[in-house]
């Protein structure tokens, strides 16, 4: 990955493959230099409990997307963060539908990353959520494969 690619180049190529399509993930902002990104889930009813709440266990896991993309940007893609620790407040029941996620890196060091979140629905926070990370190598991708284009970036 050239480490001259944009914010928005970044954004456009990770929207558009199909890695992220079980929870319908979009990412909608990411500032590589602060260490933030903003994105949209569209969370199906299959994930909810009897009650119609999304599951606490796949409403963790989306928080925890959104902050570890937060690192993975800003790392232009050479880097991930593995969780060792999540801590997921539940302040409200988080329903089927659109969610918006926020992650944060806090601090990043040569081993050890720090990230904060929050999912936010309909303009309120439902659920935050802090991790520490262990920080790896990306595994290598072909993105040209990735995205469906061949050597000459015909599709």
């Amino acid at each position: 990955m050239n480490d001259n690619i944009s914010d928005n180049d970044l954004i456009k190529l990770f929207n558009q493959n199909q890695l992220f399509r079980l929870f319908n993930l979009t990412v909608l902002e990411a500032d590589t230099k602060e260490g933030t990104i903003k994105v949209e889930f569209d969370v199906d009813k299959k994930f909810c409990n009897p009650a119609g709440d999304v599951q606490g266990g796949i409403v963790s896991g989306l928080v925890d997307d959104a902050t570890a993309l937060a690192y993975i940007f800003q790392n232009k893609f050479k880097k991930r963060p593995p969780t060792i620790e999540l801590k997921t407040n539940f302040l409200y029941p988080t329903k089927p539908g659109k969610v918006i996620g926020f992650g944060k890196v806090v601090k990043s060091g040569k081993n050890i990353v720090f990230l904060e979140g929050r999912l936010e629905q309909d303009n309120r926070i439902v659920v935050t959520a802090t991790s520490t990370c262990v920080s790896v190598d990306m595994p290598q991708i072909n993105f040209k494969k990735l995205m469906g284009e061949n050597e000459n970036n015909e599709k």
